[in-house]
């Protein structure tokens, strides 16, 4: 039962909104335990419209009919608590209250602050000014506390957290739903924080050299700071040094640091950065949150540098970056000689593009992660390890597998030969300084590629043409003619915003969709005249959802609504790239191609590596795999292999094959979908019967 002393003075109650929180589950099913279990607690008030239930009987409920376990369920109960009688208190007053009365109980041996007798704020404000002397910690904020239910809530809290390192975390993970959105609008992701501790390999460290000194000159509130910590062992020493340039999260910091049992003397924090990188041997860190008109990559470019120029021999830096340090620079930009001299200087061992929405309150702030180090002797010199998995979710196992691969291209005794990598490509730095496109990895067969791969998939094509070939043997038998080559190379490479550009060689052109108000577009068969209509090529069409034509709009309401918008000419690639990216080839033209959807055309000196059937393929193929949160990557910097123009023409040739069968075979399927449809209604209502066959 809930014995938290606020409950002795008054009820807490829940919504059904907080119940489902409570116990996981969705807000309807708690509307359906309350319609099917006549012993579902009832409410007991209504607060604003809103029906509100008494907590004790809720958690007695849930424990009662196995749906939660007590022990699992109380620390979220006495968050949910926090959050209701906190409501009379600030954010930025909530959050320091709690922590500094958690921090108090750690710092006095763990006893409870709340002994019920009387005068107990006078005591603690006596008891902090005894433990924090010199107001570093926690003296002010238990000086200014005016809520005496609060100490007793924090005793709850401890106890069901087990600790006061628990019971800060926690506080710290729920920092958002107790209303601190300025502590939690820069938070990593934690699947993020554990690539970032992973990477940096705290725990090796600390065997080899005995102690780790930590590092983190934007600290924040010390979220990647702690995320390190967690990974070592009780007996491995740490040293911290942390850089917070606002008070109130520097002193938040050092009570986060005080309850892991770090002795005041193995860690610092500071309001100034300088000098706090002289000793390290790991530095995380987050380059701060610029809003994306003020941000540029020049800017974090050099944020990097000045990271790198002070790290101490032999120290490694793992820092999470705006994505766009990696995307196309003009090699003689500022941002292009920027990068170009931090990979020139061998310090750069690996960069990884993440996938978006890492950052929960911006989740359009994409993000990459740079592993600098001042010892240039480890990995292969004069390459950079690339990794872009921004086409998947980051799941746990990919943190491993990127860790994996990072840290044995790391290793001393590294041996290219001894690791197949999985996510990461070491590419040379020469081609990178040289080159405007994106800093994204070329994929390269290994040798068991070479080995198993590769034929398994001549196999799977002949085997695929044997298929096809039996479902219709009256047609002309399928040949794909696809064989593997002993030697592979890669073709050469290029994205879209090169081959868009605006030099005389242009071989693609990129053309935005039209903006249509939602009542302009109509059904086909609403059309009253279709020759006085456009029809309709948008992400419904391309993502094959609709039919090419089902989708129209009259002539003249969209030349009065759209002054000036162009259509499509016949063999035009149509792209989008939401909800998800797609090419298709607009084969008749003349359409309006509606936003986001954009047109991609073949200019006179593109012909000799694409055609349309052929850059749609390969569209496709540069697209986003499956799982993935956003696109692999902006539409112009996508790349595409330049196909010799035997190839180019062979491929055509087999991807027009492949459409005329599909067309026909969607065509077979509709006609035996309406045919079945059509036998099962008439029998249905008696309007139709069947009839012996004529033989």
């Amino acid at each position: 039962m809930l014995t938290m002393a606020v409950a002795r003075d008054e009820m807490l109650l829940m919504s059904m909104t907080e119940i489902a929180e409570l116990a996981d589950v969705r807000r309807p099913v708690v509307s359906t335990w309350r319609r099917r279990y006549p012993d579902f607690p009832q409410p007991v008030t209504e607060e604003r419209g809103q029906q509100l239930f008494e907590a004790t009987r809720i958690v007695d409920w849930l424990v009662e009919t196995g749906r939660a376990e007590r022990g699992e369920i109380e620390g979220d109960l006495r968050v949910h608590t926090l959050a209701r009688l906190g409501a009379q208190l600030p954010p930025r007053t909530l959050i320091p209250a709690l922590t500094a009365l958690i921090c108090l109980r750690h710092l006095s041996g763990d006893e409870p602050l709340d002994d019920e007798t009387s005068g107990l704020m006078a005591r603690l404000r006596e008891q902090a000014d005894e433990t924090d002397p010199d107001d570093e910690l926690l003296a002010s904020e238990i000086r200014g506390l005016r809520a005496p239910w609060l100490p007793a809530a924090v005793d709850e809290l401890v106890e069901a957290a087990w600790s006061t390192q628990g019971a800060f975390e926690r506080i710290m993970q729920v920092r958002d739903r107790l209303g601190a959105a300025g502590l939690s609008s820069g938070r990593l992701d934690p699947v993020l924080e554990s690539l970032v501790a992973g990477l940096a390999d705290a725990r090796a460290l600390a065997d080899r050299d005995g102690e780790v000194r930590l590092v983190d000159p934007s600290a924040g509130i010390g979220d990647l700071l702690i995320a390190v910590a967690s990974t070592l062992r009780d007996d491995q020493v740490l040293r911290v040094t942390a850089c917070c340039a606002d008070p109130v999260s520097a002193r938040l910091t050092r009570r986060r640091l005080a309850v892991r049992d770090v002795p005041e003397v193995e860690y610092e924090v500071r309001t100034e950065p300088e000098g706090c990188l002289d000793e390290a041997t790991i530095v995380v860190t987050q380059l701060p949150y610029s809003p994306a008109e003020e941000r540029s990559a020049a800017l974090s470019l050099i944020a990097l540098n000045d990271l790198l120029l002070p790290l101490p021999p032999g120290a490694t830096a793992v820092v999470v970056a705006p994505a766009d340090t990696t995307t196309a620079l003009d090699p003689t930009s500022e941002a292009g000689v920027l990068r170009g001299q931090l990979l020139a200087s061998g310090s750069i061992k690996a960069v990884i593009r993440l996938p978006g929405g890492l950052v929960p309150y911006r989740p359009g702030y994409e993000l990459a992660l740079w592993v600098l180090t001042a010892d240039y002797a480890v990995g292969e010199r004069g390459k950079v390890l690339l990794a872009d998995v921004s086409d998947r979710a980051l799941t746990p196992g990919l943190v491993d597998a990127l860790v994996t691969d990072v840290l044995v291209w790391r290793d001393e005794q590294f041996d290219p030969e001894a690791h197949r990598r999985i996510h990461t490509v070491a590419t040379p730095v020469s081609a990178l300084i040289a080159s405007p496109r994106p800093m994204l990895p070329r994929y390269l067969p290994s040798q068991d590629d070479l080995r198993w791969d590769v034929p398994e998939r001549v196999a799977r094509s002949l085997e695929l043409e044997r298929v096809v070939w039996e479902a219709r043997p009256d047609a002309p038998r399928l040949n794909s003619d696809l064989s593997a080559v002993l030697r592979p190379r890669p073709p050469r490479t290029t994205t879209i915003a090169e081959l868009s550009g605006r030099g005389r060689a242009k071989a693609l052109s990129l053309r935005k969709g039209t903006r249509l108000l939602a009542g302009l577009i109509r059904p086909a068969s609403s059309t009253v005249n279709a020759t006085n209509s456009h029809p309709v090529f948008g992400p419904p069409e391309v993502l094959g959802e609709s039919e090419p034509g089902s989708r129209r709009v009259d002539r003249f309401e969209f030349e009065r609504t759209c002054p000036g918008a162009r259509h499509s000419k016949p063999g035009d690639v149509i792209i989008t790239t939401v909800p998800r990216p797609s090419a298709a080839v607009d084969h008749d033209g003349h359409s309006v191609v509606e936003f986001p959807a954009r047109i991609l055309r073949i200019e006179e000196d593109g012909k000799k590596h694409f055609t349309p059937r052929v850059l749609a393929a390969l569209l496709d193929r540069a697209g986003r795999a499956d799982g993935a949160i956003r696109p692999a990557q902006r539409l112009q910097e996508l790349a595409l292999p330049l196909l010799p123009p035997s190839e180019v023409t062979q491929l055509d040739r087999l991807l027009a094959d492949l459409d005329d069968r599909r067309d026909r075979a969607r065509r077979e399927i509709a006609a035996l979908d309406e045919l079945r449809r059509i036998a099962a209604t008439g029998l249905a209502d008696g309007t139709l019967t069947l009839t012996d066959p004529i033989v």
